[in-house]
């Protein structure tokens, strides 16, 4: 017999799954990751679903996280990374921002470690026409992306915007959506390869690490640890491979003495 709150997790997860339909993803969920952590007087909380559809390899994750110290918060509803063999990735981020009297809406879409121009101008074009319809201006909202102002040793195209004063979840609802279709119209075109690693490995690195010290200023108490272990469990590898016969040779020894 189903609790309302199962009941609700049910419905929430078979929503997100038909969502992704409707972008083209025929996916099937496969993972399930429920993060939570107290350090100090800080709280985290973090949900990542995983979806991967073999024929096209393409992976989806999506992220809800909150970190919350009193009153102060910052709200992710609901990020994403998408990856499909020979294009650039998705990222996108959405957040609500509390900080003291301090309020904000952040969205931020990207493809990190795009190689192919036809991928940049396609999602250019739609971006460019997306935003135009909320009279928002795509090439204004791109150049700090574009000039490396957020991320560094990176190729990336997308945009940020930032609406302060208010958390206008709608929005980015909104945002997404227009972001998704964009990225589909990429997915349609000729692929080439991309070195998405350099991404993963920056954002588990060098990104973590910034934003331990971003975290810290807004007066949140947030281990640098967790901060890396949260983007490993989005982003990371999900597999690995032995890297000589001597390690294979170890894993033999090991599996054999815990046999029962």
């Amino acid at each position: 017999m189903h609790t309302p709150f199962l009941f609700f997790i049910t419905h929430y997860f078979l929503r997100q799954e038909m969502e992704l339909k409707t972008y083209g993803f025929e996916t099937k969920e496969i993972g399930e990751y429920t993060y939570n952590y107290r350090y100090g007087e800080t709280t985290v909380s973090h949900h990542l679903t995983e979806y991967y559809e073999e024929e096209k390899e393409t992976r989806v994750v999506i992220l809800e996280k909150e970190t919350r110290k009193g009153d102060n918060f910052v709200r992710l509803p609901q990020s994403l990374w998408i990856t499909r063999e020979g294009y650039p990735p998705l990222s996108t981020d959405g957040a609500l921002q509390q900080v003291g009297e301090h309020q904000s809406t952040l969205y931020f879409a990207g493809m990190p470690t795009v190689q192919s121009e036809e991928h940049i101008r396609i999602f250019d074009t739609a971006m460019r026409q997306e935003l135009k319809e909320l009279d928002l201006n795509y090439d204004q909202l791109s150049t700090p992306i574009k000039t490396g102002q957020l991320f560094k040793n990176c190729t990336i195209d997308g945009f940020v915007y930032t609406k302060k004063g208010t958390h206008d979840g709608a929005l980015l609802e909104v945002l997404q959506d227009k972001a998704l279709r964009s990225y589909t119209k990429v997915l349609a075109s000729q692929p080439q390869r991309c070195p998405v690693e350099l991404w993963t490995e920056m954002i588990m690195g060098p990104q973590a690490d910034f934003e331990y010290h971003l975290f810290k200023q807004w007066g949140f108490e947030v281990p640098l640890s967790a901060q890396r272990a949260f983007f490993t469990m989005m982003m990371g590898p999900r597999t690995s491979y032995l890297k000589s016969n001597e390690e294979l040779e170890r894993l033999h020894s090991i599996a054999h003495l815990t046999q029962a």
